[in-house]
């Protein structure tokens, strides 16, 4: 009756009090008998929400011991003093290991003798380093790993300083005519009929790129046969790049148009640029170093449509490369549309525009020549480069007995691009993620691997807003099947109300089972005090009113001590035992181990 009397005084409250909450935990913790209750409870990802963590987890322990409480309180604010919560959550405990990606910096160059972005190419990086990541992680966990990721050059490597040597924009003037006749002798013939290629006033234009939009271009035909030339400061060594705005509107079976000239008469052509059609009507371009046979690229692209196409010619070693770009890029691209070897040692002292059998009819605007990508791209003074061939690579150390080695192939292994390649997939990324494919393919891998057996697996993983790294986590073969570890983990915690709040609270709450606990407690007390009393034990399941508190209590540690033998320093434990008086009742007595004994809490 008192419970119920209680629920219309809170429920009154709700419309009457000023802070309702408060009241009626004040109310309800106020009563001899305040409403108890226990719950199990999982949160949700509202509840972490609502609570702060848009992680869905908690990050300690800590953090669900002091959110959780006021979270309880909340969900129920009429429970009081003794009322319990075993609450499920989850509890982010970190990743298997930790794994860092580390870019190495010219310092870092520098320790190997070298004072460009790069080891030189008779430099052993290994060499190196090991001690570089020790450097940079000298405070380091055991088993962490450091992925270096750092670039060798494959060949000779110098510093230049950027410089434009030709621009060309066919600014000549409102009135439409040959190229020869209105460039005022500035383009020469130098082969075929003469006064064929034709200078337009429109122009040709793309955002960003220095030398758009600017006069008029050059009309090239297919039925034409004029080939001229522009001299410019001549460029000897190293590397020279040449670009061009190119929209063709018909295309042929394929012939170069545009290239590098030495001097004039001569025709060692370098970095030849050409056409073709694809067979569906649509463009490949191709690049020939020093040769009129063409290595033509295997991307598709559309007629009417400008590009802005770069050509290089290493003079050193003979190599071209060609891209296509219908953006400005301000790094030359890792990979170009086409690459073909010639001869070396071809200077570049003009640029040559070809028409012929075979050759694009459309329109070439915005010529420039330089010496790196980036003046290539810019009409600004630029600091000086470094320009030479190298290769990005990655190396994988292991903080193994405090010190950083390369890992052991026992325990290690990093998904290789053939691996890939039998995944299906280029990478592991937000819509390709590695536990998706990691598990089955470890089986194929290591068909014979034993349960228990623990590997850590590195792989890359290119993310949107990050690029790409290297990632990493540990697989356990359990049960035969290669289980990742789970850095989020569902775990619980009891909180216990302790008549003001919810705290934490490790209280065990037990029944004594009749009557097998009970016939326990009788065979354990010996003493003459009992002999009159611990009959109706065993036989009733009860204690009676014949017990004392203080003879009740003993009885129940002795219970307790068979029961927990092994309970932990400050472990609660609160006991539901049978007391016939005027009929059966319910009681409830709390316990604590302290100092190694069992006392009333």
């Amino acid at each position: 009756m008192k419970k119920i009397i209680l629920l219309l005084t809170v429920f009154s409250m709700v419309f009457t009090s000023c802070e309702p909450l408060e009241d009626i935990n004040a109310e309800a913790d106020a009563q001899p008998n305040p409403i108890v209750g226990d719950a199990e409870y999982t949160l949700t990802g509202d509840d972490y929400e609502s609570l702060g963590f848009n992680y869905g987890s908690f990050n300690s322990v800590e953090d669900a011991k002091e959110n959780v409480p006021g979270l309880l309180a909340n969900m129920f604010p009429v429970w009081g003093n003794k009322s319990s919560a075993v609450v499920s959550y989850k509890l982010y405990v970190g990743n298997a290991f930790k794994l860092n990606n580390y870019e190495l910096s010219l310092e870092d160059y520098n320790l190997s003798g070298s004072d460009l972005l790069g080891f030189e190419s008779n430099v052993t990086p290994g060499d190196y380093l090991g001690d570089i990541v020790s450097a940079n992680y000298s405070s380091s966990k055991e088993g962490d790993y450091v992925s270096a990721s750092y670039f060798q050059y494959t060949g000779s490597a110098y510093t230049v300083t950027p410089l434009v040597s030709f621009e060309e924009n066919f600014d000549y003037g409102l009135i439409p005519g040959d190229l020869t006749t209105v460039s005022l002798g500035e383009w020469v013939n130098h082969s075929g009929a003469s006064n064929q290629l034709l200078y337009t006033v429109e122009n040709l234009s793309m955002t960003d790129y220095p030398s758009s939009d600017v006069g008029g271009s050059i009309s090239l035909s297919s039925a034409g046969s004029e080939d001229v030339n522009k001299s410019f400061t001549p460029i000897t060594s190293n590397m020279v790049y040449s670009s061009a705005l190119i929209n063709l509107s018909e295309i042929g079976n394929g012939t170069y148009f545009f290239h590098l000239m030495e001097e004039d008469g001569s025709f060692n052509f370098s970095a030849r640029l050409g056409a073709k059609d694809d067979g569906s009507g649509n463009i490949l371009f191709g690049i020939g170093a020093s040769s009129s046979s063409l290595t033509y690229g295997a991307t598709s692209f559309d007629l009417n449509t400008t590009y802005l196409v770069v050509t290089s010619y290493n003079i050193d070693n003979g190599v071209s490369n060609m891209y296509v770009l219908d953006s400005v890029v301000n790094a030359e691209p890792s990979t170009p549309e086409a690459t073909s070897a010639g001869n070396a040692g071809n200077s570049a002292n003009r640029i040559g525009v070809r028409q012929g059998g075979g050759g694009p009819t459309g329109v070439i605007d915005g010529i420039r020549v330089a010496n790196t990508w980036s003046s290539i791209m810019s009409n600004e003074t630029l600091e000086d480069e470094v320009v030479g061939e190298k290769e990005s690579l990655t190396a994988i150390y292991n903080f193994d007995n405090g010190e950083w080695k390369l890992p052991s192939d026992n325990g290690f292994y990093t998904i290789t691009d053939a691996d890939f390649v039998s995944m299906g997939i280029e990478n592991f990324g937000s819509s390709t993620p590695a536990e998706n494919y990691l598990s089955a393919f470890l089986n194929i891998r290591f068909p014979y691997a034993q349960d228990g057996k623990e590997l850590d697996v590195l792989y890359n993983y290119v993310s949107s807003s990050s690029g790409a790294q290297v990632r990493g986590n540990s697989y356990t073969k359990t049960n035969g099947v290669w289980v990742a570890y789970n850095a989020t983990i569902e775990t619980s915690l009891q909180f216990g109300h302790d008549g003001k709040t919810w705290v934490p609270d490790n209280t065990i709450k037990y029944t004594l089972i009749r009557n097998a606990d009970y016939e326990y407690m009788a065979s354990q007390l010996t003493a003459a005090e009992y002999d009159g009393l611990k009959g109706n034990l065993g036989t009733y399941g009860d204690f009676d009113y014949n017990w004392s508190d203080a003879q009740i209590n003993f009885a129940l540690i002795l219970f307790l001590e068979h029961l927990d033998p092994n309970a932990a320093e400050g472990q609660k434990y609160l006991l539901t035992y049978v007391v016939y008086d005027n009929g059966e009742n319910d009681y409830n007595k709390s316990f604590i181990k302290t100092n190694g004994a069992w006392v009333i809490n």
